[in-house]
């Protein structure tokens, strides 16, 4: 997907940012390298081959934060050798509000 049609398609403000996230489905799991997020989703690097469309479970391990963030569901949007967009579709409003917290202190 081109830059430029990305930032189309983005709602939120994304955040430089390199953290651990572990993603699991009942077809794969793993981890992968975060290397930008904002409060609807992110852009992450995997050795796992992911698939566009593909729904996943993510744990985000943000750094100097404690406990994990967790999506309960987020989906693949688009794939580009191992780098791969997700859109976060579903987590609790509280993990959500960390999130953004921690978003908004980056600046």
């Amino acid at each position: 997907m081109s830059t430029e049609k990305e930032r189309q398609i983005r709602k939120s403000r994304r955040v430089e940012l390199r953290c651990i996230l572990r993603f699991s489905s009942g077809e794969i799991e793993g981890e992968g390298t975060i290397t930008n997020i904002s409060t609807s989703g992110c852009r992450a690097e995997s050795d796992i081959n992911m698939a566009e469309g593909l729904d996943v479970q993510v744990i985000i391990f943000l750094p100097d934060q404690s406990p994990t963030i967790k999506v309960e569901r987020a989906l693949v949007r688009w794939v580009s050798g191992s780098a791969f967009g997700l859109n976060f579709i579903l987590f609790f409003p509280s993990e959500q509000a960390r999130l953004r917290t921690f978003l908004e202190h980056m600046n």
